[in-house]
């Protein structure tokens, strides 16, 4: 009887610990495409942090790699002027 309650105890936590660290994973994957370059971009699940991963400076912050230039143009990734 008492295996049978550990037993199911075990289960009971091997899935919380699957469902809290596993499955959620901590970054959700999507991608962006900017005339006819795509990027892969990855979104903290928990903040909401995007990041672009860009050829040559790896992940870079949403935020940094698509500001818009003084002249007002287009957000391109990577383009830090």
């Amino acid at each position: 009887m008492t295996f049978r309650i550990f037993r199911a105890a075990l289960v009971v936590a091997l899935l919380a610990a699957f469902a809290l660290y596993v499955w959620p994973t901590r970054w959700r994957y999507d991608h962006i495409t900017v005339g006819d370059d795509t990027y892969p971009v990855r979104i903290h699940r928990f903040t909401g942090n995007a990041y672009i991963l860009l050829p040559g400076e790896g992940w870079t912050p949403a935020e940094d790699a698509t500001d818009m230039d003084s002249s007002g143009a287009e957000p391109t990734p990577g383009n830090k002027t």
